[in-house]
């Protein structure tokens, strides 16, 4: 019985109580932790460490997959390392993610415009997509304004944005720092950092000047990925300073003065900002990152069923008859086998994980009714 795996599997429905309506994400795309939340003097980010005496941020945030911005951007716009693939698209070669973003998820779940949901960056000629997933897609994207060649150009769209639309959900993306990182000019990267630095401090008190969002919005800034150890010019692989990142959260329902010790992933952002959004991210397999809250029902959610995994199959019990769709997928989000997808009777339930041969992590997903749960689970 030792190597029995027991799953405890709790709904992904969010349920979330709190103060927050609105949700504004900035991505400093590839600030090392060293310049940052790592520098003990905060030398560079004077205005972020000052926010964060009314905040909260994390001395172990990561990311453990692929140090690279076109990896990690689609993992903080799902909540997972489903990845992307390429696609020709009105007549453009780019890429679109596998999974649906948070921006389809609230989108659909709230029955939200367009103007409700905006992601603001520079000016790219071959914007990346988010999915056409059968279950989302193209009718629930969000507002895309891709316009300017600075970090300031975006600071003031993003100004524009809220005072024109009042969206509750911002993604505002800040290239310059890792453009400047790749030059090899250390004072043109440290100079990319502390402008990023002021853009944050401005957004945050526009924020809490404007009425619509005053007292009920939470704003995160982290990055997509660090800068190797032994070169800043460059990121990529493994190091240390590739994975480890930044991660500083304000807002009404977000402890003060607060350092978390915990370590969480890159995909964990989306997933929290669905949860302060009260939508379900359903193909995410990111978490909550439950202690930076003041309260938080995280751990409450309803237990739905209990699943054991052995013998190369997946057993649970039902209280009642339900319909049930069983699925596994690998970790890049890839359908590996249905397995049941018809009403079961109450009880024990098992099937078998007959077509997967390799040994690794899977996630099932297992729909009864309207509730929809997601899990990883090891095959060794």
């Amino acid at each position: 019985m030792k190597s029995i795996l027991l799953l405890i599997i709790f709904s992904v429905c969010i349920y979330f109580t709190g103060s927050s309506q609105n949700v504004v994400i900035v991505i400093i795309d590839g600030a090392r932790y060293t310049e940052t939340f790592g520098d003990p003097d905060f030398t560079y980010i004077p205005y972020m460490a000052e926010l964060a005496e009314n905040g909260a941020y994390l001395n172990n945030m990561y990311n453990k997959h692929q140090t690279y911005t076109s990896h990690a951007i689609p993992a903080l716009w799902t909540g997972g390392w489903g990845g992307s693939y390429n696609i020709t698209y009105q007549g453009r070669e780019t890429q679109a993610t596998v999974n649906p973003t948070i921006f389809e998820y609230f989108r659909k779940q709230k029955n939200a415009n367009p103007d409700d949901c905006f992601y603001i960056l520079k000016y790219i000629s071959n914007l990346w997509l988010q999915s056409f997933h059968s279950d989302y897609g193209p009718d629930y994207w969000p507002q895309t304004l891709s316009d300017g060649s600075t970090d300031n150009d975006v600071l003031a769209n993003t100004l524009e944005v809220i005072d024109n639309h009042k969206p509750q959900l911002m993604y505002v993306y800040l290239a310059e720092v890792d453009k400047a990182g790749h030059s090899g000019d250390w004072q043109a990267y440290t100079s990319a950092i502390q402008n990023a630095d002021e853009i944050v401090n401005t957004l945050w008190n526009t924020l809490q000047e404007d009425d619509f969002y005053k007292g009920n919005t939470t704003m995160i800034v982290t990055n997509d990925h660090g800068r190797h150890d032994y070169d800043f010019s460059g990121h990529g692989c493994s190091c240390n300073g590739c994975q480890h990142i930044m991660f500083l959260a304000m807002g009404p329902d977000i402890k003060n003065d607060y350092i978390s010790h915990q370590e969480y992933e890159l995909a964990d952002v989306a997933v929290t900002a669905a949860y302060l959004l009260d939508v379900n991210p359903e193909y995410a397999t990111g978490i909550v990152i439950e202690d930076i809250f003041k309260t938080s029902n995280v751990n409450e959610y309803k237990k739905v069923v209990d699943i054991i995994y052995f013998d190369n199959r997946i057993h649970f019990e039902l209280d009642s008859p339900e319909r049930v769709t069983l699925v596994v997928y690998d970790l890049l989000g890839r359908e590996k086998e249905v397995l049941a997808q018809n009403e079961l009777c109450e009880g024990v339930n098992s099937f078998s994980v007959s077509s997967i041969q390799q040994s690794g992590i899977y996630i099932a997903r297992l729909q009864l009714g309207t509730s929809i749960i997601t899990k990883k689970f090891f095959i060794k």
